[in-house]
């Protein structure tokens, strides 16, 4: 491995059992969203957002990250609770958003919020990566990619 890569193992969760449950498993870090901005909107269990400090001061004291996924498609209806949720992140200690939407990676990146690029970006070339990494800290390849194809857009 190169002196910037690491493996992180990464857990999610959509409410404090299951964050419980990836913190005492040992998790690096942990993913979750809140309320509809996030595409598990629809799952039985999502944190709301004034659970954001609770769940950062949870992760933060287990040595845990924690990434606030904001990985949806953006309407314009929506800049505004985008906007407002990635403050509310911000105060609350949040390491990392986790988006593929233009509007919610150049947003957090302007206030200073660190950004992965989600797996829904569809990164599947060194052009690509080239691109996000103007705004984001991690880019996350797609997932239908041949290990061969991440080894020559690692060599880049």
């Amino acid at each position: 491995m190169s002196p910037q890569s690491r493996i992180e193992i990464m857990a999610p969760a959509g409410s404090f059992e299951s964050l419980a449950a990836a913190l005492q498993g040992g998790a690096d870090s942990v993913y979750f969203g809140v309320g509809k901005l996030n595409m598990r909107s629809r799952a039985t269990a999502n944190f709301a957002e004034e659970d954001l400090p609770e769940i950062v001061a949870r992760c933060h004291e287990a040595g845990a990250k924690a990434y606030l996924t904001l990985n949806i498609i953006v309407y314009d209806e929506e800049l505004e609770a985008v906007r407002n949720l990635c403050a509310v992140a911000k105060a609350a200690g949040v390491d990392a958003v986790i988006a593929s939407d233009l509007a919610v990676i150049t947003h957090a990146h302007s206030i200073g919020l660190e950004v992965h690029m989600s797996v829904q970006a569809n990164v599947c070339n060194m052009a690509s990566v080239r691109f996000y990494a103007q705004y984001a800290d991690v880019v996350v390849l797609a997932r239908e990619l041949t290990l061969a194809q991440i080894r020559r857009i690692i060599d880049g």
